[in-house]
């Protein structure tokens, strides 16, 4: 068994203990825990955060790094998706706290956030944490209000779409990639081979889509002209005041003066907030096993035979 194949073994064993251990834990700590807090820490459940009336409800909904899959996972129960659904569905929630800590993620993910907000027939209110860019910035348009920090860092307005090429290191070294294709544009790119010309300008193509339904929805979300929003969407990132002298938020402020603020627009006294999550136990073990299964992927594609991938856009800083 050679080293990488004795690495991705150690990994899986890992993996193994690390949900056996979990599955041990839940068991014995279910019981002591009913007593300790208003929530179970195992399973995750609603917790509140500000004591108040619980007809007028404000749900904090917490997205933070990067905007991925699990986010929109439908099957996943406290996925941010699912959150605006729970939210969408109670007529005791008022309004929607939004609290955005993310350099942004893929295209797609950004985008269901976005529309299921929009869709929610709640009003959305943001407060940027560290970060709020790219897609953390794009999923906040679907917002009424957002409030940041004078440091936030926000911004990063545009798309990417990378390839990481070794061609000619592979080449240099007497290796050379053959693929038989069934047409000029199938399965090109990947590790092995640079990409041509004709592919880089399709990817434009497809960055260009992005970029202008981008704008588009800063235009709509911050009711700005394009002319303006296409001076600021160069890429560039900004801290909270520079976000707030060009229009991109509204106001300086913390979350708990966002929150005064939603109780005044919505004529709301001793509103309850809430948030949903999953337990502390639990969220730590996935954590864990989600670590070490992006490291057993990594390795899986280092063992993998295939050299082409096809790249994905995203909206990230």
């Amino acid at each position: 068994m050679n080293k990488k194949h004795k690495r991705l073994l150690a990994l899986g064993v890992t993996v193994l203990l690390v949900v056996f251990s979990a599955l041990l834990g839940t068991k014995s700590s279910s019981n002591d825990s009913q007593n300790i807090a208003s929530f179970d820490i195992t399973s995750g459940d609603k917790r509140i955060l500000v004591n108040g009336d619980s007809s007028n409800i404000i749900q904090k909904i917490t997205v933070k790094g990067t905007i991925d899959e699990e986010m929109i996972d439908s099957n996943k129960k406290y996925s941010i998706i699912n959150q605006i659904n729970i939210a969408k569905s109670d007529p005791s929630v008022k309004a929607i706290l939004l609290s955005v800590n993310s350099p942004g993620g893929g295209v797609y993910e950004s985008s269901e956030i976005y529309n299921a907000l929009l869709n929610s027939g709640k009003d959305v209110y943001v407060s940027m944490k560290q970060t709020a860019a790219s897609g953390g910035y794009y999923i906040s348009m679907a917002s009424k209000k957002i409030f940041a920090s004078e440091e936030t860092i926000t911004g990063s307005l545009g798309v990417i779409i990378s390839s990481l090429s070794a061609q000619k290191f592979l080449e240099d070294n007497g290796i050379k990639n053959q693929v038989i294709r069934s047409g000029d544009q199938k399965a090109v790119g990947g590790l092995a081979e640079d990409l041509p010309e004709s592919t880089i300008d399709i990817y434009r193509q497809l960055n260009k889509e992005s970029y202008d339904r981008f704008i588009d929805v800063i235009v709509k979300g911050r009711n700005m002209s394009k002319d303006e929003v296409l001076k600021l969407a160069d890429g560039r990132i900004y801290s909270g005041k520079q976000a707030k002298d060009n229009g991109l938020i509204d106001q300086i402020g913390t979350e708990e003066e966002l929150i005064k603020e939603i109780s005044i627009e919505k004529d709301i006294t001793n509103p309850q907030v809430i948030e949903y999550q999953s337990g502390e136990v639990n969220g730590l073990f996935r954590s864990i096993i989600k670590s070490i299964s992006k490291d057993m992927v990594s390795e899986l594609q280092k063992l993998s035979a295939s050299n082409t991938e096809i790249p994905t856009r995203n909206y990230l800083g």
